[in-house]
């Protein structure tokens, strides 16, 4: 294997094998493809490669653990163990390995489901979101080698619901700061750990040391909803939880880069100057940096009153990771009516996870884009819904939904609609944008309160103004 599991050897000492010959049964391997209706030589390719683990007893041994540990506890809040599945064992059929072990999780996966007594029309069309993308490729390309596995492991094993407009996930906060909500004025603050280091524009660098092993992270699933095609405000979306490994390569000393993605993505802070955030707590106050809810933290601190200010979430609770499917809908009245059918669905059927709200990573949060469409747009009125906060991502996620990929050259791009027009100056004139992460705790999911105040926004732009970001 080129690439084993995060913790492999500690989970395969708790497997216990159950002498089954088969890594799917065959009725369930029939029944998942059926509606593809693959030619002869692509079925039989597959056909192939599954008796080819079938037929090495060690290949078996491994593939039905991958199976039983996708579908673990241990698992199911941290997609990040898996990124690949790649043998080198199999000759032929390594790239349809993956496939074939992710196909093989819907079974097992189903037997979850039943126990808990989730209908069926919750569950039976999810691994098909994603069947149905693979199938098109290896059709059209033959191609089947698994892209994006921690993404795409969410499907297979059932763990992602759609519950009217938006996708959802139980997820375990990992996030290197707190939340305080004051039951006066129910104002929520948020203030980072001790040892996270901003830019100067507030943009998070680094968690501290210690929260890295813990930090967690999502795939994406990307679509197009129409609604935003129609308003000309994007043209192309990506998921919520959406967060993309950077790419570290720059256009430095490759000429062939320059202009591109790898150019205008990675862009840093206009100054070079940093903070590093420090926090303590008496019996009586709290005292760290304030995270401004519109997607930055200030240099600047403050000091919230312990009888006043109750914690509301720290690193360790539950809450429900939001994804964005396309299709139209992407509107703030259809988010509050999702929200509150996830958490109806999470407190029946997960009745073990005390969800306190709900995570989210996206492009489409970053404030700036309000800088180029204005206010009263779908992407800026969902925006207002959210507790917004730099989660150390760049500006690639933007680029590569946007212009399609790192190597499209922005000045070339043929720009149709007024979101790529708009980020392609804001992008020349020596600007960046920055994926956001963003919070709705179960409160304000159901009552619609915004999180951000007028001095929170006025802040913002006079930070925009003194660096010059226009």
């Amino acid at each position: 294997m080129h690439k084993l599991p995060v913790g492999f050897e500690e989970a395969f000492s708790l497997y216990k094998p159950d002498g089954c010959t088969e890594l799917i049964g065959r009725s369930d391997y029939e029944a998942l493809l059926a509606p593809y209706e693959l030619d002869r030589e692509k079925k039989q390719y597959l056909d192939e490669a599954l008796l080819a683990i079938e037929n090495d007893e060690k290949v078996l041994l491994f593939s039905r653990f991958f199976v039983w540990d996708m579908c673990s506890e241990r698992n199911k809040y941290d997609i990040d163990n898996y990124t690949e599945l790649m043998p080198s064992c199999l000759g032929k059929y390594n790239e349809a390995y993956a496939f074939l072990v992710l196909l093989s999780c819907v079974p097992v996966a189903e037997k979850e489901m039943i126990r808990r007594q989730i209908p069926k029309e919750y569950y039976q069309d999810i691994p098909h979101r994603m069947l149905r993308d693979q199938m098109k490729r290896y059709k059209e390309t033959g191609r089947i080698d698994v892209e994006d596995m921690p993404w795409k492991m969410n499907f297979y094993t059932l763990t992602i619901f759609l519950l009217d407009r938006f996708l959802f996930i139980p997820y375990e906060n990992g996030e290197g700061f707190r939340l305080y909500r004051s039951n006066k004025t129910g104002k929520v603050i948020g203030i980072p750990e001790s040892g996270c280091i901003y830019d100067h524009e507030g943009q998070l660098l680094s968690w501290p040391p210690e929260d890295e092993a813990t930090a967690q992270s999502e795939g994406a699933e990307t679509e197009t909803p129409e609604d935003e095609m129609q308003t000309n405000e994007t043209a192309d979306e990506q998921s919520a939880c959406g967060r993309e490994e950077d790419d570290k390569e720059t256009a430095c000393g490759d000429g062939s880069r320059q202009g591109t993605g790898y150019e205008y993505a990675t862009r840093p802070a206009k100054r070079p100057e940093t903070f590093t955030t420090t926090r303590t707590e008496t019996e009586r106050e709290i005292t760290g940096y304030y995270m401004n809810p519109v997607g930055y933290t200030e240099n600047r601190q403050i000091t919230i009153d312990k009888d006043e200010y109750v914690e509301v979430l720290k690193p360790g609770d539950y809450l429900i990771a939001l994804h964005i499917p396309g299709g139209e809908g992407y509107t703030p009245e259809r988010m509050h009516h999702s929200m509150a059918l996830a958490l109806d669905f999470f407190a029946k059927y997960y009745p073990e996870l005390t969800m306190k709200g709900f995570w989210s990573s996206s492009w489409l949060y970053d404030k700036r884009l309000e800088m180029i469409i204005g206010k009263g747009r779908n992407i800026t009125n969902v925006q207002n819904l959210m507790f917004r906060y730099s989660d150390g991502e760049n500006g690639h996620m933007l680029y590569i939904h946007l212009y399609k990929n790192m190597e499209s050259r922005l000045r070339d791009y043929p720009c149709t609609t007024s979101l790529q027009k708009g980020a392609r100056e804001f992008l020349l004139n020596g600007n960046r944008f920055c994926t956001t992460g963003m919070m709705i705790l179960k409160e304000e999911a159901l009552n619609g309160a915004a999180y951000y105040t007028e001095e929170d926004e006025r802040h913002f732009y006079e930070l925009m103004k003194a660096e010059g970001i226009q």
